[in-house]
């Protein structure tokens, strides 16, 4: 959920810049022992220097979801209408992520899907729960599993290949 999605990316001349809540260089294992090692810390980047946002599922939201600068981020990401995906649990920083004016998360009121486990935190945070593939609603992409990452990559690679024509 980390790699085929940053080698897809990178294939379409993307730069893919890893970041991390830890410092840059930190390794991050994934439940299969993939090692990915970051390549900047959140407090040292800023949205505007980004086109999108891809979140990775597996356990890693679940520890995302704690940092506020990570949270943030994804708030800023959406309020300049760039495209931020979640494929897996990576739904769930939707959940947590709060609109700064509302103080709702930020997923209130889009189409949605993720892992089936996170069904019920995205429909109690305002979502509509759809069981497919993958769901495209304005600047968020979400997909259910890596059985899913084509489509999910296929996805993202059209969202940013729209805002930069």
């Amino acid at each position: 959920e980390v790699t085929y999605p940053q080698k897809r990316l990178e294939e379409e001349g993307a730069t893919v810049t890893v970041i991390g809540a830890a410092p840059a260089g930190t390794k991050y294992t994934g439940k299969f022992g993939y090692p990915v090692l970051s390549h900047a810390t959140i407090s040292a980047v800023s949205a505007d220097e980004f086109e999108a946002l891809v979140i990775p599922g597996g356990f890693s939201p679940d520890y995302m979801r704690r940092s506020v600068p990570m949270l943030n981020f994804i708030v800023r990401m959406l309020a300049m209408d760039k495209p931020v995906a979640a494929i897996c649990h990576g739904a769930w920083m939707f959940c947590s992520a709060r609109d700064p004016q509302t103080g709702r998360p930020v997923c209130d009121g889009y189409r949605c899907t993720g892992f089936a486990a996170i069904k019920d935190d995205l429909i109690n945070a305002g979502a509509t729960w759809v069981d497919q593939a993958v769901v495209v609603d304005r600047a968020i992409i979400t997909a259910r599993t890596p059985a899913d990452l084509t489509p999910f990559c296929h996805a993202i690679i059209q969202a940013v290949a729209s805002k930069l024509a």
